[in-house]
């Protein structure tokens, strides 16, 4: 079981891509295949070779961790208690990925190959019971205080170390000048196994113990496993043992990478592919295709099922600190432990294969930002190795001789982390979590160095003499600005009127540019183009733009809603209109919403006869008189011109009223005096003095009650009556 811990100190790289940060430059050169092997072709490089570079990561969900620990990578005895540090189900990893020497060449703008070298150690550590590792870790020294009950369902632990030797060729799909640039490109490889192991546990139950200073499984404990090593094994593993190959294997990588290219010419270079032309570039390839297989003769293989019976215990120290190789060999000794199925020897390990998908944008030359997003696509079944799914935006400021980029990543075990990564000439560093690390404890440390160099693409300018855009070996008119669609010359002009052929419809014809190099149409035929005609399809007199007057009220008909009936312009071409219907216009009638006679001006008699009568309620006279105060005399004077203008041919009565105060005969004798008097100012205010007749009632016909003075008051009045209507 301690070869539980030497298994979770090497694990899974959970970056989108390895070496964070940097994997996102345009100057990766051989090293670009790594992460897509498109990438080589229409490169930056005229050839790169990679020296040496490696990443490093190792991580925990239980957190602890600090920025240090990276340099404790191939040391899985200082590691594994900050691993398996925990009392919860565990995952621990701990990766290397190393970049052997590789070479790449362009063979031109669109085709690149590549030769390349590669070294991995890989583990997946899943579910580890963190006290039970502790105890195994050191027996002795557990600082178990009471006992624990173990529950134990499936665990599994397997790692891989094996050694990439490959080829490839990268091509650009899409035809030279097209702004929506592709490219293709694979990686074949041979995979030699330099070592692997695996443990896997199930339904392990029992209890967990500490007596007299040693830790101990006690009874009744029972549970099966599974052990498996080669003759390299993990436990002193050295730079050494990645040319022991001890299994074989294909693989392989694919992935394509379209850019798009909005208005940018670099036509005038010899060579264009010397510098960044997208403003998006999106990628996409599968990674780490195929399976390594373990031989048979360097194997060692079992799987035990193991009962240890109530007051029975197994001490852990007699496993502690053994290699997987004479693992088997303490527990075939142990009685607790019985032998099941033998196992196969030979075996298949497939490689973690991955989707991964990225998206960069170029800000302008120098500013990009890239988000990247890995998909496990492996299962995981035992043998199967598999990354976690992890998605990272990297912000980054580059140029060919250095760069500074800014990884944050987010991925399914240690969650969100900040790094930092440069590129300086030939070197490159960087570390996804160095950020993260300074201000805390995290679960995650890494970091990546390496070396490479190369030849850049140089800018290799043309000559363009007459400064097109065409350049001289191509240009049939070298002293003429011309255009490439013409080989350099001009665009001919057939019909010499100024507009190009490519934009003059009418080649033969001189026209104008605002009817692609054709006159001005008429399309009715009536003389006026059709620019200055109000009515293109119907024709007209110049002098109504081009419209006819159907009623010849000097009102065109596009401006006339009465086409065919005489009008005025103020009434948009119709008649004066007649609101009321009554035969009176409503410029001439002065009840336009009410029909009267014209004799009237329009209005019902009733109307104007209501009117002044109602007026008349407003004239005052002098107490106990019958002059009128001068306050009074506009009431008169607005009455007669109404009965001279509306109702002239009419004849009235003006008859006066008073009320019941004082003797009968003064107050009839007052009120006709009083009527006399309005009689006699509208006699002069221009009314014939034949039309009106003044009568006084006194006391008598009264409106109102006479027993309140607002009675009184309403009795004490003059009213118009109209004696006949003439209309």
């Amino acid at each position: 079981m301690v070869f539980i811990l030497t298994l979770a100190c090497f694990a899974s790289d959970i970056y989108a891509q390895s070496y964070p940060g940097y994997s996102t430059g345009n100057y990766t050169g051989v090293n670009g295949l790594f992460f897509n092997p498109a990438n080589i072709a229409n490169n930056r490089y005229k050839w790169d070779i990679n020296i040496f570079a490696i990443n490093g990561f190792v991580g925990t969900d239980q957190g602890g961790l600090s920025f240090g620990d990276i340099t404790k990578a191939f040391n899985s005895d200082s590691l594994r208690s900050k691993l398996l540090k925990g009392h919860s189900q565990i995952n621990s990893l701990n990766a290397v990925d190393i970049l052997g020497p590789s070479f790449m060449l362009s063979l031109g703008p669109n085709t690149s190959v590549a030769f390349s070298t590669r070294t991995r150690v890989f583990s997946n550590a899943k579910d580890i019971n963190g006290d039970l590792a502790n105890a195994m870790i050191n027996a002795n020294n557990t600082g178990i205080t009471t006992p624990i009950n173990l529950n134990i369902g499936n665990t599994v632990t397997h790692a891989t170390g094996w050694t990439e030797i490959g080829g490839s060729v990268a091509h650009v799909l899409s035809p030279e000048g097209s702004n929506h640039f592709f490219k293709g490109g694979i990686t074949l490889k041979y995979l030699a196994g330099n070592a692997d192991a695996y443990l896997t546990t199930n339904n392990i139950s029992g209890t967990l113990a500490n007596p007299n200073g040693s830790a101990v499984i006690a009874g009744p404990a029972s549970g099966y496993l599974s052990v498996n090593a080669t003759s390299e094994n993990f436990k002193h593993y050295t730079i050494s043992d990645f040319f022991k190959f001890e299994g074989h294997g294909f693989g392989g990588d694919i992935g394509f990478v379209y850019e798009w290219r909005p208005d940018l010419d670099y036509s005038r270079y010899v060579n264009d592919y010397y510098s960044n032309k997208y403003k998006i570039k999106i990628g996409i390839s599968i990674m780490d295709i195929g399976s390594i297989k373990f031989d048979k003769s360097t194997n060692s293989a079992a799987n035990y099922t193991f009962n240890i019976p109530k007051d029975s215990s197994f001490h852990l120290n007699t496993v502690s600190g053994k290699p997987i190789d004479k693992y088997i060999e303490v527990l075939d000794e142990s009685h607790f432990f019985t032998a099941g199925t033998p196992q196969s020897s030979s075996y298949s390990v497939n490689l973690p294969t991955t989707i991964q998908a990225n998206i960069d944008y170029l800000y302008n030359n120098n500013l990009g930002f890239n988000f990247a997003a890995q998909i496990n696509a492996s299962s995981s079944k035992n043998f199967n190795l598999y990354y976690f799914n992890s998605y990272s935006l990297t912000p980054r400021w580059e140029n060919p001789l250095w760069s500074i980029e800014l990884p944050l990543n987010y991925n399914d075990i240690t969650k969100f982390n900040a790094g930092l990564a440069f590129r300086i000439g030939p070197l490159f560093v960087g570390s996804g979590s160095v950020i993260t690390a300074l201000f805390q404890n995290t679960k995650q440390a890494d970091l990546h160095v390496g070396l490479h160099f190369g030849l850049q693409h140089k800018k290799k300018l043309k000559i363009d003499t007459d400064k097109d855009g065409v350049y001289d070996d191509v240009d049939k008119c070298i002293d003429v600005p011309g255009v490439a669609r013409y080989k350099g010359c001009p665009i001919p002009d057939t019909d010499g009127d100024g507009i190009n052929d490519e934009q003059d419809s009418c080649i033969t014809l001189p026209g104008i540019p605002r009817f692609h190099g054709c006159p001005i149409p008429d399309t009715d035929g009536d003389g006026v183009n059709d620019e200055e005609d109000s009515c293109v399809f119907v024709p007209g007199p110049f002098l109504y733009h081009g419209c006819p007057d159907t009623d010849g009220d000097g009102i065109p008909d596009p401006e006339d809603k009465c086409p065919n009936v005489k009008g005025f312009a103020k009434y948009q071409g119709c008649p004066i209109p007649d609101t009321d219907s009554d035969g009176v216009n409503d410029e001439e009638d002065l009840c336009p919403t009410v029909p009267g006679p014209a004799a009237t001006s329009g209005c019902p008699v009733d109307l104007v006869v209501n009117q002044i009568t109602a007026d008349f309620k407003n004239i005052l006279f002098n107490v106990g008189k019958s002059t009128i105060r001068p306050e009074s005399m506009a009431i008169l004077v607005r009455a007669a011109k109404m009965m001279n203008e509306q109702i002239p041919n009419s004849e009235f009565y003006v008859d006066g009223f008073t009320d019941n105060k004082g003797r009968p005969s003064a107050n009839k004798a007052l009120s006709k005096a009083r009527a006399e008097s309005v009689a006699r100012a509208l006699i002069a205010d221009g009314v014939n003095k034949d039309r009106i007749i003044a009568r006084g009632f006194g006391s008598e016909n009264p409106k109102c009650p006479n027993a309140t003075e607002e009675g009184r008051q309403c009795n004490r009045r003059v009213e118009l009556v109209i004696r006949n209507v003439n209309q």
